[in-house]
């Protein structure tokens, strides 16, 4: 009877390939877990060494230090989805920490050709090559001699709030229901120069030859054009006319509609010609830069991101996601360099600005894609400052093995 009671009770056990299961499993979320806390240490780690940063006494008269991001699709990208992941999860969270203010741009453009979508480049290199020429712009209007150049600035201010009043109006004036996007306000201007922060190998290219063109470059502007308001667009429709011969042998201007407002088009049309757009005035500015000594420039801090695409990375796509503290790492301490000012240095070389990010091209999603050549001018390189953030010295390992140590305590 005890036999069979001990037989009703006995359970069976797992097989080996159950418990092997089973096993992997437990032991995978489990590291996955492990990995997650790590980098949240880490991460907190580089925010608290730039709180440091933060609480540093400011005088009542002294500018914030301001700082300009520049955010642009990854090579192999369509979109600067993955660029902002990655500003948010690894940099952003360090910005913050350091109270250092920031202004943000976006840049994307694709274009369709036969069908395919693809990224145009040189947004960025715009951006800033016009920035640094408004700098330009700006000391030449300061100069007693140059009262022109200040009127037309005037001129400029005013043309440019009237077209934002003119947008305005005519995103208010849409259909119930659409979007408006209407900014009701908008910051101050940095009375400085920001320096500028780029996020992987391509806007690095892009703002370095922006930097050198705006240097270098003609400083003509051309006058804003007026915005036109829809009101004024559907007034100056050309007229749909047709003529028509009376009783008494006159001819007359009539407009044919039925009474659905469709046209008639048994009659004969004649289209009024559209009239041209006037050419905009250009603003010559090179007649009063008589050269000399470049002006203030920003200094360029680059910060990587190796951007995995296509199934041959699969792996390593992988093995991130279960050990992204090294990413943590990396990219973090790339950021709080360029929170901590002092590593900020004039570039070395030619050579090294041209070498900055070179790692990212021997990725998967350079191979099919054109590659990006810096073309700087030998006056701008001898001045250009960089953060120091690719530094592999003795101080910044130990740091980064500071950091590991004190996450896994």
């Amino acid at each position: 009877m005890s036999a069979g009671i001990l037989g009703t009770i006995k359970k069976k056990l797992p097989s080996r390939n159950t418990a092997l299961f089973w096993g992997t499993v437990f032991g995978t979320i489990g590291f996955y877990q492990y990995n997650k806390r790590q980098s949240k240490k880490c991460l907190e780690y580089y925010c608290k060494r730039a709180e440091h940063v933060a609480n540093q006494p400011v005088g009542s008269l002294d500018t914030m230090r301001k700082v300009h991001v520049y955010l642009t699709a990854p090579m192999g990208e369509l979109g600067t989805r993955k660029a902002r992941m990655h500003w948010e999860e690894y940099i952003l969270p360090v910005f913050v920490a350091g109270a250092l203010d920031y202004e943000l741009t976006l840049v994307n453009e694709t274009q369709t050709v036969d069908g395919l979508e693809s990224v145009v480049r040189g947004g960025v290199h715009s951006l800033v090559a016009e920035e640094v020429k408004e700098t330009r712009r700006k000391q030449l209007e300061q100069e007693e001699d140059n009262e022109e150049l200040r009127l037309w600035r005037e001129a400029i201010e005013e043309r440019r709030k009237e077209n934002e009043l003119r947008e305005y109006k005519n995103q208010l004036g849409r259909e119930p229901g659409e979007t408006v996007n209407v900014g009701l306000w908008k910051p101050e201007p940095y009375p400085g120069v920001m320096d500028i922060v780029v996020v992987g190998r391509e806007a690095w290219v892009e703002a370095i030859n922006g930097i050198s063109e705006g240097a270098t470059g003609s400083l003509n502007l051309a006058m804003p054009q007026l915005v036109k308001l829809d009101t004024e667009e559907r007034e100056n429709a050309p007229r749909e006319i047709t003529t028509e011969t009376q009783a008494h042998g006159t001819d007359a201007e009539i407009e044919v509609t039925d009474t659905a407002g469709a046209l008639d088009m048994t009659a004969p049309v004649a289209t009024a010609p559209a009239e041209a757009e006037p050419a905009p005035h250009v603003i010559n500015y090179d007649r009063f830069d008589h050269g000399g000594a470049l002006p203030e420039l920003p200094a360029v801090a680059y910060i990587s991101l190796f951007n995995l695409t296509g199934w041959g990375s699969l792996p390593h796509k992988i093995w991130n996601f279960f050990h992204d503290q090294q990413n943590v790492e990396l990219y973090s301490r790339q950021a709080l360099q360029v929170v901590f000012e002092s590593t900020k240095r004039p570039a070395r070389d030619v050579q090294e600005i041209v070498d900055m990010g070179k790692a990212e091209e021997e990725l998967p999603s350079w191979e099919n894609e054109q590659s990006m050549e810096i073309v700087i001018d030998a006056r701008v390189a001898e001045v250009l400052e960089i953060y120091d953030t690719q530094n592999d010295s003795a101080p910044f390992k130990e740091e980064g093995e500071k950091a590991n140590k004190d996450a896994s305590s």
